[in-house]
């Protein structure tokens, strides 16, 4: 597949949206939603301000239908890794390759001035309810974010380095993840492509979506958070070791709430319990991931 997976640049004033999908390769359903978004825009005429770019992430994981091949490739945008991948011109892990050529991409497309540039990095989950928006404490009320209508995790840049949107966050790009649901759900696809229209028209790089009658984006998004809270934030993050053999207790979702004591997960080593109250956040129900779960409290 290729890199660009289509791209916008109306040459008038307008924002920079830039749209990562796939970072992880086994999280597809951004792909179809940028695709459905920006098959409209072109079939639909739809006046466009500024430049729109989707890019595939992980290609090789993409063809395979796994989060990673060598390494994840949203845990490796830091300074020390870029200057890694320099120095060594082999390039012998499947992923080094991907996240220069992304990082490429990306950094061209951002050169331009503009004083709106953001950065989409659309995502899924492992777990149910799984929608929400992920951003660095300073951004959460930005009218971008607020016109999604998803609960708000603030501070897990804390909690997990080298991701993408805290490596262009840095470079005062406004950058969230969007998190859509479930893996490969149809309510995942609805999701981020209502969300996508909404982002464009909040940006102010579009007045109206694909036609006047299907103006209905706003509720959609709002159909999604019923019960769920405003905004988290993180007091708590299972590492997961490689020879521990992790397995999370079945029948936990996003933002459900648990006591402290409660069995939450299993390993060779023993069960794991909750250190505090709170919601879970992100149970880990695949073979791949360092993170097996979080806790987190509104806020």
């Amino acid at each position: 597949m290729n890199r660009v997976l289509g791209s916008i640049e109306s040459g008038g004033k307008g924002p920079l949206i830039a749209c990562v999908a796939g970072l992880h390769g086994n999280e597809q359903v951004g792909i179809e939603a940028f695709n459905r978004v920006f098959n409209k825009l072109q079939d639909h005429k739809i006046d466009f301000k500024g430049s729109l770019l989707g890019l595939a992430g992980n290609k090789k994981a993409i063809a395979l239908n796994q989060r990673s091949i060598d390494y994840d490739l949203n845990r490796s945008w830091t300074k020390e890794k870029f200057e890694a991948l320099k120095a060594n011109h082999g390039l012998a892990l499947a992923e080094d390759n991907e996240l220069i050529e992304l990082k490429h991409c990306l950094d061209d497309f951002f050169m331009a001035e503009n004083p709106l540039k953001i950065l989409i990095d659309l995502h899924a989950t492992s777990s149910e309810n799984g929608n929400f928006i992920v951003i660095p404490e300073d951004e959460f009320t930005h009218p971008v974010v607020k016109s999604l209508h998803q609960p708000v995790v603030v501070n897990l840049d804390r909690y997990v380095s080298g991701t993408m949107l805290s490596y262009y966050h840095k470079q005062e790009i406004v950058s969230f993840a969007f998190e859509g649901g479930l893996i490969g759900s149809p309510e995942a696809l609805q999701l981020h492509e209502a969300g996508i229209w909404e982002i464009l028209k909040a940006a102010g790089a579009i007045e109206a979506h694909d036609q006047p009658w299907e103006d209905h984006y706003r509720e959609v998004l709002k159909g999604f958070n019923d019960g769920f809270p405003h905004s988290v934030k993180v007091y708590y993050r299972h590492p997961v070791e490689e020879q521990e053999d992790f397995k999370m207790k079945p029948g936990y979702a996003n933002f459900q709430g648990i006591n402290k004591g409660d069995h939450l997960a299993d390993t060779i080593y023993g069960p794991l319990y909750s250190p505090m109250d709170g919601m879970i956040f992100l149970p880990l129900y695949q073979k791949e991931g360092s993170d097996g779960f979080f806790i987190v409290r509104e806020v």
